[in-house]
């Protein structure tokens, strides 16, 4: 068992790798596009200043007449480049998808080498450094590190870097996204075993998509991570927006049942009030709801809305985490709300080298 287990991961690992790539692909040809869209929008305004000039003189009419032909030229030369740049993206992610089809098909016959798969596996992308992070989780009656919140990004090699929101955004666009949810599972799982060698109640939350929840080949691997890792199951949480429950269908109500038949916990984050069903929640096994610390500042009574909700929540046994608080007005609030807290203003998240031993769960348990 513990050697397919590792065959398991290797395997997780690699299929990663490849698409650490195509993740990479996404997001610069991401950023492109809003740069050609900043273009489009910078000759749009000079063509309405141009328009301006005209109405005000019919003297030089016929040289704004020029001038604005000209911009729309240069528009359209615009409006043609980013259709060019995405037909090129779509061949070549096209291009990388095939790769990724072909390797995952061969990596049944790789397991027996499987410890040299990042190196013998041709076309595995090395110029992009996937970087694992922990945000603390502070518990505001000992304000001490009780838990950690897992994030994520990638770095290039000239530096460019697609932070946690634009990766698992491009990784949603791109259908990647149960790919990257196993590789972290992976990597958490026994950095999280560590560190319940110490402190047994410390719980690790880790991100999930929805893609990830209805794919039953993808929760099949998770619950034998699950089923692998023992009772350290049961200090799993994994993170899903709101609007990702709210949009799960019967599929991922299953992929969600087969989790919490493992022991993992549920966390709800970026709640709102707005058609939060509680009792359905409570139903589906979440036990966190994470709640952004900006949510609160906005409209009259707003306070006293959460602050009710909070109330409500606690009595059903739910727990609420404010998250994201940046500054010390969210900070003073944070304790009518939550007992638990994270954001910058208390710690930013740690980058973890993972797979280096038991140098970073020792370090993160001394500073919890």
């Amino acid at each position: 068992m513990v050697a397919q287990t590792q065959q398991a991961q290797a395997v997780v690992a690699a299929i990663f790798l490849l698409a650490i790539g195509q993740l990479f692909a996404i997001g610069l040809g991401w950023a492109r596009g809003l740069t050609l869209q900043d273009a489009i929008r910078s000759l749009a305004r000079e063509r309405r200043a141009a328009d301006e000039k005209y109405n005000k003189s019919f003297v030089t009419a016929k040289l704004f007449e020029n001038e604005i032909a000209d911009l729309k030229r240069r528009m359209g030369l615009s409006e043609k480049e980013i259709q060019d740049e995405m037909a090129a993206m779509r061949i070549q992610f096209q291009e990388l998808a095939d790769r990724y089809a072909a390797d995952s098909a061969n990596a049944r016959l790789q397991q027996q080498n499987a410890a040299d798969f990042p190196i013998t596996l041709q076309g595995a992308p090395a110029r992009e450094h996937f970087n694992f992070l922990l945000e603390p989780v502070i518990d505001l009656t000992t304000n001490r590190t009780a838990h950690y919140r897992v994030r994520f990004s990638i770095t290039a090699a000239n530096g460019i870097e697609i932070d946690y929101s634009k990766l698992t955004m491009n990784a949603d666009r791109g259908e990647l996204r149960p790919t990257l949810d196993l590789h972290v599972i992976n990597q958490a799982i026994p950095l999280l075993r560590r560190l319940r060698a110490k402190h047994p109640a410390m719980r690790m939350f880790i991100p999930m998509g929805a893609a990830t929840l209805v794919s039953e080949h993808t929760i099949a691997m998770v619950t034998q991570m699950l089923s692998d890792a023992d009772n350290v199951a049961q200090g799993v949480v994994f993170e899903l927006t709101h609007d990702s429950l709210a949009g799960l269908n019967e599929a991922g109500i299953s992929g969600l049942a087969a989790i919490a038949r493992m022991g993992a916990t549920l966390a709800l984050t970026n709640a709102s009030m707005a058609g939060l069903d509680l009792p359905a929640l409570r139903h589906l096994g979440v036990k966190f709801i994470g709640v952004e610390a900006r949510s609160m500042e906005s409209g009259i009574g707003m306070m006293q809305a959460w602050l009710d909700f909070a109330q409500v929540a606690r009595g059903m046994q739910f727990q609420i985490l404010l998250t994201n608080v940046e500054n010390s007005a969210q900070a003073a609030t944070a304790s009518q709300i939550a007992r638990l807290v994270a954001g910058h203003f208390f710690a930013p998240p740690r980058r973890v080298k993972i797979n280096a031993g038991m140098n970073a769960a020792t370090d993160l348990s001394a500073a919890a």
